[in-house]
């Protein structure tokens, strides 16, 4: 029981009570109202985020006795409001309403509940907020569940809203939060995933208010980086990234750190103060620098003895899953992995490949492009993209099938010219043509002066190595 006042009633912690997609807390809230108030928007935010069996509201009469009674309760619909309301009428008929209730509500979400096929998956909600135009927002929302996807989670729902200004302080504004938390909660939601970069104080801000995990669109990047990087190298630009990305994080509250640190190898919340902890990062910044400077000399060194041989180099660069690993593979017969997801492959390969007149070359694939590259992540990866330097060709690898291949055209034009590699010279090449009507392949590739390929089938691959070979020798 919880005593009141006039104005309100403060209910405790009770995330140990949830239960799952599929039941109730197994608690009641029963209180009064005493000015003949309806149920309010807070009556029902609690039976919402609390996930309640019901929420009861009995209104008091003047001379202090029960009058009529309201009971709401949450709905199994998936669609549509996500609560039903039952009254104001009386005990006896809201009893009878009452009797089997809970279990049918059960029965009813567990006839809903997440498919076996996605059980034992992160189940996420993807939020993008924005002032761009809703095809702009939905493109990257379609980006970032892709990267959710390649990260092994489920996306079970996923928001846009449109704002001229990002709130400073919850990004969305508290009210909308709310709402996107209700939404959440009754998609049983493991974890928010927000479509930009948050600020250390939004990241605070947003833990402090919700009861669902958090991490915004780097964090997101980070973590499939680190699981895909294989190399000693590869894995020291990115935990190099992921404490950069830490450090001036470490204001915010232990309950938020302790989300986006996993898998950096520091000791857990709570243990050192956090100027300590600034401390013990920066050193460990400073040491995976100082290993990365080595990398870098040792890759000089081959660099120059490539030079040295007169050997020229062709790379092969583009957006992220545009088939550079599958390219590399049909050119040289290498055995890269390869899989249908972004960044696949994150460690840099070379290999040695004839072309048709006989010219010996190295032919090389990149890390994939993404549109918002993290800084931390694209301060990390600088030199592999900078090593580009010593291409006598750039093959710009895209995915046709893709509907937004013209952005990724612009996003890999856009990174070059940051690296100063715009003068290099450039064959675009359209992959996964396979997919495609071969009319609208034509049309295209004309347009954008380049070659139709399919890597995975092998199509057009000699007409690519020939045209190669002649823009080798017009250099």
């Amino acid at each position: 029981m919880i005593i009141g006042d006039d104005r309100q009633i403060v209910i405790p912690e009770l995330t140990r009570f949830r239960k799952g997609s599929s039941r109730l807390t197994g608690l009641r809230c029963i209180h009064t109202h005493i000015k003949d108030e309806a149920m309010t928007q807070d009556d029902i935010n609690d039976l919402l985020l609390l996930r309640l069996d019901v929420m009861v509201v009995v209104n008091v009469l003047p001379d202090g006795s029960a009058g009529k009674i309201t009971l709401a309760h949450i709905s199994a619909e998936t669609k549509g409001k996500r609560y039903l309301v039952h009254g104001p009428d009386s005990l006896e008929k809201i009893e009878t309403l009452y009797s089997g209730l809970i279990s049918q509500i059960e029965t009813e979400l567990e006839r809903k509940a997440t498919p076996t096929a996605v059980k034992g998956k992160q189940k996420v909600m993807l939020i993008h907020v924005s002032s761009a135009r809703q095809e702009e927002m939905q493109s990257s929302l379609d980006e970032l569940e892709e990267l959710a996807r390649t990260a092994g989670m489920y996306v079970a729902d996923s928001i846009t809203q449109k704002r001229p200004r990002p709130d400073p302080k919850y990004l969305i504004g508290k009210g909308k939060l709310k709402d996107f938390m209700i939404q959440a909660l009754s998609h049983d939601i493991d974890l928010l995933i927000f479509d930009t970069e948050l600020t250390p104080a939004q990241i605070k801000s947003i833990a402090d208010f919700a009861d669902i995990n958090v991490i915004d669109r780097t964090q997101l990047i980070l973590g499939i980086f680190e699981k895909r990087a294989n190399s000693r190298d590869g894995k020291v630009r990115v935990k190099l990234a992921q404490m950069k990305y830490l450090l001036p994080r470490l204001s915010a509250k232990e309950s938020a750190l302790s989300r986006i640190r996993g898998g950096i190898g520091l000791r857990g919340p709570g243990e050192t103060t956090a100027q300590v902890q600034k401390r013990m990062l920066e050193t460990k910044i400073t040491k995976l620098e100082k290993e990365l400077i080595e990398f870098e000399k040792q890759r000089e060194v081959k660099r120059r003895a490539r030079i040295r041989s007169g050997v020229k180099i062709i790379s092969i660069i583009g957006y992220t899953n545009a088939g550079k690993s599958t390219l590399l593979n049909r050119l040289t017969g290498s055995s890269l992995f390869v899989e249908d997801l972004l960044f696949a492959t994150l460690d840099p390969a070379a290999r040695k490949l004839r072309l048709p007149g006989g010219t010996n070359v190295v032919a090389s694939d990149t890390v994939g492009l993404i549109r918002n590259m993290p800084e931390s992540v694209a301060g990390a990866f600088r030199a592999t993209f900078e090593e580009l330097e010593e291409s006598d060709l750039l093959i710009n690898l895209i995915d046709l099938s893709d509907h937004s291949f013209e952005k990724h055209i612009k996003t890999t034009e856009k990174t070059l010219e940051e690296l100063g590699l715009n003068k290099i010279r450039r064959l675009t090449v359209f992959n996964k043509t396979e997919k495609l009507e071969k009319e609208n392949t034509e049309n295209i590739c004309e347009r954008h002066d380049a070659i139709a390929i399919s890597a995975k089938e092998g199509k057009g691959i000699g007409k690519l190595l020939m045209r190669a070979e002649e823009m080798l020798g017009e250099g």
